[in-house]
């Protein structure tokens, strides 16, 4: 059985058995409980909704309803996931403020009254000052998939005249003030660095070279910004 079968058998037990443990699915397709996470994590990264509950009680199930999540939150932390959205409208340069309008909008209809009625007090007298409104830099989503790979890259950045282009592996994204910077590890100097993404001009793939920075993450980048010596 190659790997495709396996995994439509992985989906096929799991729809007929409803709810079912990676150990169960391991003995019935006959391999081990590792490879069974692998082929889940495989197939969630192809877009299968896979629900996952812990518990005595707990074991895999597909989502019926695509692109749809149930949270389980108490009052309290619902009154405070509205006002940090409320809030983030304020100031957030995310791609998402249609999105959070739609949550918000969601919260204010909900069916419980008692809810609904404390957030409809929280929206009423609270309000947030809303800042000149500020866009999502066009490379954001660019980077961030540069970040999860890890390859060497050439960076052209600079203002005016003054660009120039260097090497090196995006770290992470780092947001301060509104304004987002890109985190990378210069290769040529050996250190970790901050360039506001709005001063980058270009990204391409550069020579093809394994230079291991996975000891570097966003919240150590700081610790690497020395240069090494040679």
């Amino acid at each position: 059985m190659n790997k495709r079968e396996r995994q439509n058998k992985l989906v096929q037990a799991i729809q007929e058995n409803r709810q079912v443990t990676a150990s169960e699915l391991a003995s019935e397709l006959n391999v081990s409980k590792r490879t069974i996470l692998r082929d889940i994590q495989d197939l969630e990264d192809q877009g299968v909704k896979i629900l996952a509950k812990h518990g005595k009680l707990g074991g895999y199930q597909l989502q019926e309803t695509p692109n749809s999540y149930d949270i389980e939150l108490t009052e309290n932390q619902l009154s405070a996931l509205f006002l940090v959205l409320n809030e983030s409208q304020s100031y957030s340069t995310l791609p998402y403020k249609e999105e959070i309008q739609a949550i918000i909008k969601k919260c204010l209809n909900l069916p419980y009254t008692k809810m609904r009625r404390t957030l409809k007090k929280l929206d009423r007298y609270i309000k947030f000052d809303t800042p000149p409104h500020t866009t999502l830099p066009t490379l954001f989503s660019d980077v961030l998939i540069y970040c999860t790979e890890r390859n060497v890259m050439a960076m052209e950045h600079g203002l005016d005249d003054m660009n120039r282009t260097e090497n090196v592996i995006f770290i992470g994204l780092l947001c301060e003030e509104g304004l987002w910077k890109a985190v990378v590890f210069e290769i040529g100097l050996g250190k970790t660095n901050t360039i506001p993404i709005e001063d980058i001009q270009d990204i391409s793939y550069s020579f093809e070279k394994t230079i291991k920075t996975q000891d570097i993450t966003i919240n150590n980048f700081q610790q690497f910004s020395n240069p090494t010596e040679n």
